[in-house]
């Protein structure tokens, strides 16, 4: 007589993954060891039963009893090191990190609304109830690859709530995968903590990292010798920002800015006589950039 069986005689709502495993209202779901998934109303459920259950039965929390089987072997490789034997490798795959800013979004709405983006469905993991990440497979070198600009104005007017996105490198190496991701969501982290935008990349958070790994006291330094006369010109600081953003284009910053363009010259040399840098070369872009960056932050 199998497990199934003999639980049966103790809980007659017993059922085989045949309600669907998203009715976790009435049933919690478990696993046996031959992988059968099944589910016991809740109302026939004692702490002390569940706990007796939990022994020889694995819980399934409702990500985990809605996961497909690719998403099961991506969680086992990721977090437990266990390469499946039957899992088919992509020829490269990325991982697409995303924040939801209202928490009582409901998962299967976000998560089918999340792989309409793509051509074909990709393996989706939850970290948290706001947090998760998608990883995006190529099969084919002839598969497109997704481009994000613009959707998270979709998404967002679609669940009534902020969506963010960090994307990290691709890469065709199994064993990179879980070295990626954590660097992933430390950028996202990154970009999280300085306000960086809704659709952020691996190289959006490089100057961020140059920023976070100078101590306080050298930038004080650099703040003194060169900054002190301008730091609070908050339109000066600004407007040479854009002109660095805008590849110190004279005429395209100007634009951006609704300025004339001798205008904005003035305030360049400027900037230049007042702090000695002269952003108009690379060395002095580079140092200027990034101290605008950490003035800002």
């Amino acid at each position: 007589m199998s497990v199934v069986d003999q639980l049966k005689r103790l809980y007659p709502s017993i059922t085989i993954n045949k309600l669907g495993f998203d009715n976790h209202t009435e049933y919690k779901w478990f696993q046996t060891e031959n992988a059968e998934i099944v589910g016991i109303k809740k109302d026939e459920l004692d702490q002390q039963s569940s706990e007796l259950l939990s022994i020889f039965l694995k819980p399934l929390s409702s990500e985990e009893s809605t996961m497909t089987e690719r998403e099961k072997h991506w969680s086992s490789f990721l977090y437990k090191n266990d390469n499946p034997q039957d899992m088919v490798w992509p020829v490269s795959f990325r991982f697409v990190l995303f924040s939801i800013e209202d928490a009582e979004a409901e998962k299967d709405i976000v998560k089918e609304a999340l792989q309409s983006l793509f051509p074909q469905e990709m393996p989706l993991l939850w970290t948290s109830d706001r947090e998760g990440f998608i990883i995006e497979e190529i099969s084919s070198k002839d598969q497109e690859i997704m481009e994000f600009k613009g959707m998270t104005d979709v998404l967002s007017s679609d669940f009534y709530t902020d969506i963010h996105f960090f994307i990290s490198e691709f890469t065709s190496t199994q064993e990179d995968a879980s070295k990626i991701l954590k660097w992933a969501q430390h950028g996202a982290g990154i970009a999280k903590e300085h306000k960086l935008g809704s659709i952020i990349t691996y190289k959006d958070i490089i100057p961020y990292l140059y920023i976070e790994a100078l101590p306080e006291e050298e930038w004080e330094h650099i703040r003194r010798s060169i900054f002190k006369d301008i730091e609070k010109d908050k339109e000066l600081l600004q407007t040479i920002r854009i002109f660095l953003e805008s590849g110190s284009n004279t005429s395209l910053a100007a634009k951006k800015l609704y300025m004339h363009r001798n205008s904005l010259q003035y305030r360049v040399d400027k900037f230049v006589e007042k702090t000695g840098l002269d952003i108009k070369q690379f060395q002095g872009a580079v140092i200027t950039y990034l101290a605008l960056l950490h003035m800002e932050y």
